[in-house]
């Protein structure tokens, strides 16, 4: 299936967001208590990445790479299981009381690196092939 380059640097972007916001989740936990305004960091990080994403996308690239069916389907099955870990990491603790949030959020955040982290790896080799 054939992809405009473009599109596929705007994702690869969303997975390094994603990549940001797993290790967030982990820093927030730690962090928040002492430095309140953590989050305002966050916020204007995901302001200029998502200012590139749309230089990006809003440029006149008419290149185009070659994706396969399994890579887009790994792509797709990484984003439900991004944001289902995402979900559970928000709804657990409001269903079990009992519940360690230090673990869940250190678990969750390191599935949620991991998830992005091989989705920018997928990214990232087909953009490399393309060049090809």
């Amino acid at each position: 299936m054939n992809v405009f380059r473009k599109s596929l640097l705007v994702q690869l972007l969303l997975f390094i967001v994603f990549i940001l916001m797993g290790g967030y989740t982990i820093l927030e936990f730690y962090l928040r208590a002492s430095y309140p305004w953590i989050g305002y960091i966050l916020l204007g990080v995901l302001l200029l990445i998502g200012a590139l994403g749309f230089y990006l996308f809003k440029r006149d690239d008419k290149r185009v790479c070659i994706i396969t069916e399994k890579e887009m389907s790994t792509i797709r099955f990484l984003l439900y299981g991004y944001f289902i870990v995402y979900v559970i990491e928000m709804i657990l603790p409001s269903i079990i009381k009992t519940i360690n949030l230090e673990v869940l959020t250190i678990v969750t955040g390191i599935l949620l690196i991991a998830i992005a982290s091989v989705g920018t790896v997928i990214q990232l080799n087909i953009l490399k092939s393309a060049k090809k």
